[in-house]
């Protein structure tokens, strides 16, 4: 297994993206890789912000409760604990 930093992964999670196009114009996301996992926009490129926007919302959600990354493409995020505050933070922000 691998494992890539914070940006490689939101873009891993992203190439995973599927838009649908609704009946009044807005675009759908859902992101299948990550349970749950779905925005909308009123154009497509609002609609991949918002889906950016969630996949990191997504993400920090499961690393402040414990959870563990979605292995995808056997790759994974680079993480380390903060023992001081309990969180799972991506390792770059860990080396800071």
């Amino acid at each position: 297994m691998k494992y890539i930093s914070w940006d490689d992964y939101v873009r891993l999670v992203l190439s995973y993206a599927v838009f649908e196009r609704n009946r009044d114009g807005t675009r759908t996301v859902e992101v299948p890789i990550l349970a749950g996992c779905v925005t909308w926009g009123e154009t497509r490129e609002e609609a991949a912000e918002m889906a950016e926007d969630a996949v990191k919302g997504w993400i920090l959600t499961a690393l402040r409760f414990g959870d563990e990354m979605p292995i995808i493409d056997d790759c994974t995020l680079d993480y380390a604990v903060d023992v001081g505050l309990g969180l799972k933070v991506p390792q770059a922000q860990a080396e800071t």
